[in-house]
C-alpha cells in the first residue's frame, strides 16, 4: 500500500531529502508554467502559448544529451543545486519582464534557459534514486513517492498561481515560483549520499570523444532495446502533453470559459488525480511485472481527453484532467521503474538524458502542432484527434512492453542473495547491483572442499542451492544451505581460514573475489559496522566451542 512506501521512504534520510527537494520544485514548476502560459496568452493568444511552449521544450530536447553528458561527472546533489537556483534566477528575469512591461524577447530567452534545465533536473534526480535506495522495493516506492510529489505539485503549484493571478496577475505567480526554487535548493544541500563504487570513466580524447559521451544514453538504448521502447513511448506520451499544456489554456478560456484563473484550476486537476494516481499504484503495481499497468496508463493519458471534445462541460473537464493525472502517476511509477531496471548504473543518467531530449522534443512538437489543428479542424475535433493517440500506441505496443518485463539487467536471484547477508544488506541499490555483477557462478560436488582451514582467504561464497558443512579442527560446526555465505571472517580481518568447508549436497552458488568484496563493505560505514560484529560474534562462538565460524 501506499502508506508502506511512504515509510520505507521515510526510514532513508537521504532519499526523504530527495524527494522533499522534488515536491518543492514541482510546486515551483507547476505556479511558474500556469503563470508563463497566462502571461503568455496576454501576449499573444493560443498562438502565443504554443510558440513559448515550444521554445521551452525544442531546444532542451536538442541538447539535453550533452548538458547531461557535462554535468555527468559531478555529483548529483550538486548538480540539483545548481539547477533549482538557476531555475530561480531565470525565473525572476521573466517576472520582472511581466511586471515591468519590459522587453518580451528577454522573456523568451530567459524561458528557454530555464527549459534547458528542465531535463538536467529529472535525469539527476532519477538517476540518483538508485544510489541512495537500498533495495528493489525501496526503488519502487522511490519512484511512488516521486508519482506523489509531482502530482502534490502539479496540484498545489496550479492552485497557488490561479489564486495569484486572480489578485495580482502573473508577475506574483512568478515570483512566488523562484522563492520555492530556492528552498528546493536549501533541502539538496541536506542530502548526504553514500559513496558508490563507479565504473573507470574513459579518457577524454577531444571533441569525438565528448560528442560520444553527449550520445552514450541513445547508445545505451541501441545495446538495451527495452529501454528504447519505453523512452520512445514516453516521447509518445510528452508530445501528447504538449499538445494538452496548449488545449487546457483554450479549453479553459475559450470552450469552458471559466477565464484566466481557470487555467490553473483546470491544471490543479492534473495534480489531485496524480494523487490518487501513485496512492492506486503502489497498490496496483505491487509485484515485479510492470508492463500491463504501463500499458493501462498510456491509454488512460489519451482516453479523457478525447472524450472532453465529445462532453464539453465544466464540471467533466475537471474529472477527465483528474483522470488523465492519475494515469500519469501509474505510468511513472510503473515506467520509470522498469527502466531503471533496463540498464546498468553507470550508463543510467544518461539515460535518463536521452529520456529528457526525446519528451522535450515531443513536448515541443506537441505544442507546435495544436494551433495548426485547432485553426484547420476546430478545438473539439483536435482534442478527439490527440486523444487517440496513446490508446492506439499501448494496444499495438503491449507484446513488446511484455518482453521488456523480461529484459531487465537487475539479477533479482544475485540480489535477494546478497541482501540475506548482514554486511551487504544497508548497501545502495546501485552497489548491490554492481557487486551482483562481478559475482562469478560456481558449483562444487558432494564431498568437495570449498575453502580449508589455515589457507589464505581469496573469495566470499554465497549459497543458492544445496548444502555445506562448517569444520573446525576435524569438528562439525554447522551446515549451512541456501542464502548463507562464508569466508568474511579471513578476508576482513586478514587472517588464515578459521575453518573448512566441504560440500554435504551438490553446491550451487557464486563466488565474490577479495577486492570487489573489501571495495564494497569497507566503502560503507553500516556495512563495516555489520562486518566487524558478525566477525566477533562467529569469532567468540568458535572460541566457545559451539559456534560456527568459518
Amino acid at each position: 500500500m501506499f502508506g508502506s512506501a511512504l515509510r520505507q521512504v521515510a526510514g532513508n534520510s537521504a532519499l526523504l531529502r530527495l524527494e522533499g527537494s522534488w515536491l518543492s520544485a514541482w510546486v515551483a514548476e507547476g505556479a511558474y508554467l500556469v503563470s508563463l502560459l497566462v502571461f503568455a496568452y496576454q501576449v499573444g493568444g493560443v498562438l502565443a502559448v504554443g510558440f513559448i511552449t515550444m521554445l521551452r521544450s525544442l531546444p532542451a530536447g536538442l541538447l539535453a544529451p550533452v548538458l547531461i553528458s557535462l554535468v555527468d561527472r559531478f555529483p548529483p546533489a550538486r548538480v540539483l543545486l545548481g539547477v533549482h537556483l538557476a531555475r530561480a534566477a531565470l525565473i525572476c528575469v521573466v517576472a520582472l519582464v511581466a511586471a515591468t512591461d519590459g522587453p518580451i524577447g528577454l522573456a523568451v530567452v530567459a524561458a528557454i534557459a530555464e527549459g534547458l534545465l528542465i531535463g538536467m533536473h529529472r535525469a539527476t534526480t532519477l538517476s540518483f534514486m538508485p544510489g541512495l535506495a537500498r533495495s528493489p522495493e525501496e526503488l519502487l516506492a522511490g519512484n511512488a513517492v516521486v508519482s506523489l510529489g509531482e502530482g502534490s505539485g502539479n496540484l498545489i503549484g496550479p492552485v497557488i498561481a490561479g489564486v495569484l493571478l486572480t489578485i495580482s496577475g502573473p508577475p506574483a505567480g512568478l515570483a512566488a515560483a523562484a522563492a520555492v526554487y530556492v528552498g528546493a535548493a536549501v533541502v539538496v544541500l541536506s542530502i548526504r549520499a553514500p559513496m558508490t563504487r563507479q565504473r573507470p570513466a574513459a579518457a577524454d580524447g577531444g571533441v569525438g570523444s565528448r560528442v560520444a559521451a553527449a550520445l552514450g544514453g541513445f547508445a545505451a538504448l541501441r545495446q538495451h532495446p527495452s529501454a528504447g521502447l519505453l523512452v520512445a513511448l514516453f516521447g509518445s506520451q510528452t508530445l501528447v502533453r504538449g499538445a494538452l499544456t496548449v488545449l487546457i489554456v483554450a479549453v479553459a478560456v475559450e470552450l469552458l470559459r471559466i477565464g484566466e484563473s481557470g487555467v490553473g484550476y483546470l491544471t490543479s486537476a492534473l495534480g489531485a488525480g496524480g494523487l490518487v494516481g501513485a496512492g492506486l499504484a503502489m497498490t496496483v503495481i505491487a509485484g515485479r511485472r510492470l508492463a500491463t499497468p504501463f500499458a493501462i496508463s498510456l491509454a488512460l493519458w489519451g482516453l479523457p481527453i478525447l472524450v472532453i471534445g465529445l462532453l464539453p462541460h465544466a464540471v467533466v473537464a475537471f474529472v477527465l484532467i483528474g483522470m488523465v493525472g492519475a494515469a500519469n502517476a501509474s505510468l511513472d511509477v510503473s515506467g520509470f521503474t522498469l527502466l531503471q531496471r533496463c540498464v546498468p548504473n553507470e550508463v543510467r543518467r544518461r539515460v535518463f538524458g536521452a529520456l529528457e531530449s526525446v519528451a522535450a522534443i515531443g513536448l515541443a512538437v506537441g505544442a507546435a502542432i495544436v494551433p495548426a489543428l485547432i485553426g484547420s479542424i476546430g478545438l473539439e475535433a483536435t482534442l478527439i484527434v490527440v486523444g487517440a493517440v496513446l490508446p492506439v500506441l499501448a494496444l499495438v505496443t503491449y507484446p513488446m512492453l511484455r518482453r521488456a518485463d523480461d529484459a531487465a539487467v537487475v539479477p533479482h536471484r544475485e540480489l535477494a542473495l546478497l541482501r540475506h547477508i548482514p554486511m551487504f544488506a544497508p548497501l545502495p541499490l546501485t552497489m548491490i547491483e554492481q557487486l551482483a555483477r562481478d559475482l562469478e557462478p560456481v558449483t562444487f560436488g558432494a564431498g568437495e572442499p570449498v575453502i580449508n582451514q589455515g589457507e589464505a582467504g581469496t573469495c566470499f561464497y554465497l549459497v543458492a542451492r544445496g548444502s555445506v558443512e562448517v569444520v573446525h579442527d576435524g569438528e562439525l560446526v554447522t551446515v549451512l544451505g541456501p542464502g548463507d555465505g562464508f569466508g568474511e571472517i579471513a578476508l576482513l580481518s586478514e587472517r588464515p581460514r578459521t575453518a573448512s568447508v566441504v560440500v554435504r549436497d551438490p553446491m550451487e552458488g557464486y563466488r565474490l573475489v577479495r577486492p570487489a568484496f573489501l571495495e564494497a563493505v569497507t566503502g560503507h560505514p553500516h556495512a563495516v559496522s555489520a562486518g566487524e560484529e558478525l566477525v566477533a560474534s562467529r569469532i567468540a562462538e568458535l572460541e566457545r566451542g559451539h559456534g560456527h565460524a568459518h
